[in-house]
């Protein structure tokens, strides 16, 4: 009995041990894998969206680090931004080496690495995936993102999709597709909850070259066919019942604007510039009924503050508001024959008003309105009594992209000036009012930076 019990003790104590191993091996067994930490940065235009579609294509157990907090290693490492460097493989290992080192920083086990661009006139990003234990590259390639929101998602989930799995666990893999939801980081942010501020965080992320919703100046040089027409209004006398014009006035012209913090990160001085231009007729000369030429001087000059304020990124449509000055003088040295009768106006007149740039493809659409209200007319008006003028401008046209920030401008600008007068009988001059028209077709070529 007592060989029995001790071999029934013993046979208990066994079991219970092989029990207890047995609940230890299956309590670790349901421990989940350490999770894996993945870090992403995209730079150029909407490149916050891009990201979200970055990161929506983590599998589940993949945790992103917080944006600003990979902004803030990469800052630290060195490397400020990315841009193009990613796509020319030549010469960027210190960049990669910068990258792993802002990667060890975070405690990042991967990152994703991506540059918004156009390759060969189609929106592409080149993505690259860095590990944090290997020198391989995973993934180094462009990836095409034309075709709207929906395509441009699955083509980043597509590419990305063997990468993902690999640094998944194993269940995660298994049960994870490619697209759903990334749970919330060690810092309790979901992964793209912050995307618009860390835009604002990153100085050169939204800035693209040679485009109008980021540039830094662009300039124009062109060549102008002008012409005026200036017409009086119920006029009674003599010289009010003269009307003059020209069309085909030869013109040279250019124009300025300059945006000096566009390459920063502050939000509404990136985005307000100077602005300026010129014109002026050569070779003008007007005449009388009997061929008496008179030499003529028409010019004008603007200058001013634009703000801009781009749609849907930099390669958007931009709506700019303008404030600033206008002059316009067209002066002739008038023949005795018509002493104290030419029609020479200065206008010295306050602007404001607004423009768009709608892009489509290479081509653009531009348009502007400005209201314009005089504070100088010049000497017709002064023989008139109690003259209130006022005036519009409006412009339109296309632009042609040939190369880089090159194109070509075909533009129309109309001004009009609309007077009233107040005479009263025994006025040596007496009309109801005028309306001076100033138009131009110009031609130019510009550059965008």
């Amino acid at each position: 009995m007592l060989t029995a019990a001790l071999f029934g003790a013993r046979v208990a104590a066994g079991t219970a041990a092989f029990a207890a191993l047995t609940a230890w091996t299956a309590d670790a067994a349901a421990q989940p894998a350490a999770k894996k930490t993945i870090a992403v940065r995209i730079d150029g235009t909407d490149a916050a969206e891009v990201r979200k579609a970055v990161i929506a294509a983590a599998p589940e157990g993949v945790t992103v680090v917080e944006p600003r907090a990979f902004d803030a290693a990469l800052r630290k490492a060195g490397q400020s931004k990315l841009g193009n460097l990613l796509s020319t493989k030549k010469g960027r290992d210190k960049v990669l080496g910068r990258v792993r080192k802002a990667m060890k920083e975070v405690k990042a086990d991967a990152a994703v690495l991506g540059v918004v661009q156009r390759w060969k006139g189609k929106p592409r990003v080149y993505l690259v995936w860095v590990n944090a234990d290997d020198e391989d590259l995973p993934f180094d390639e462009g990836v095409e993102i034309a075709g709207g929101d929906d395509a441009r998602d699955q083509a980043i989930a597509s590419a990305l999709e063997p990468s993902m799995k690999k640094l998944a666990p194993p269940a995660a893999a298994d049960t994870k597709p490619a697209g759903a939801d990334v749970k919330a980081d060690a810092a309790g942010d979901k992964p793209g909850e912050d995307e618009d501020d860390d835009d604002d965080e990153t100085p050169t992320e939204g800035r693209v070259r040679h485009e109008a919703g980021s540039s830094i100046f662009a300039v124009e040089l062109g060549f102008e066919v002008g012409g005026r027409q200036f017409d009086y209004s119920d006029g009674l006398s003599p010289d009010t019942r003269r009307d003059y014009g020209v069309f085909g006035a030869p013109m040279a012209s250019i124009a300025l604007e300059v945006y000096p913090a566009a390459g920063t990160d502050i939000p509404v001085l990136k985005h307000l510039g100077i602005t300026g231009s010129y014109a002026r007729a050569f070779g003008l000369s007007s005449s009388t009924e009997g061929g008496e030429p008179a030499p003529t001087t028409y010019q004008r000059i603007s200058a001013g503050l634009r703000g801009r304020i781009p749609f849907s990124g930099p390669k958007g449509p931009v709506l700019g508001i303008n404030g600033g000055i206008r002059m316009v003088t067209f002066e002739i040295e008038e023949p005795a024959l018509l002493a104290g009768e030419v029609p020479d106006v200065d206008y010295f007149a306050l602007r404001g008003g607004i423009d768009g740039v709608i892009p489509i493809g290479r081509v653009s659409i531009l348009a502007g309105f400005d209201w314009l209200e005089p504070l100088k007319t010049g000497e017709v008006y002064g023989r008139f009594r109690e003259a209130s003028v006022h005036g519009i401008g409006a412009m339109a046209g296309v632009g042609v992209r040939i190369a880089g920030g090159f194109e070509v401008r075909l533009l129309g600008e109309y001004s009009r000036f609309f007077s009233d007068f107040n005479p009263v009988l025994g006025d040596p001059h007496v009309a109801g009012g005028a309306l001076d028209q100033f138009f131009g077709i110009r031609l130019a070529g510009a550059y965008v930076e």
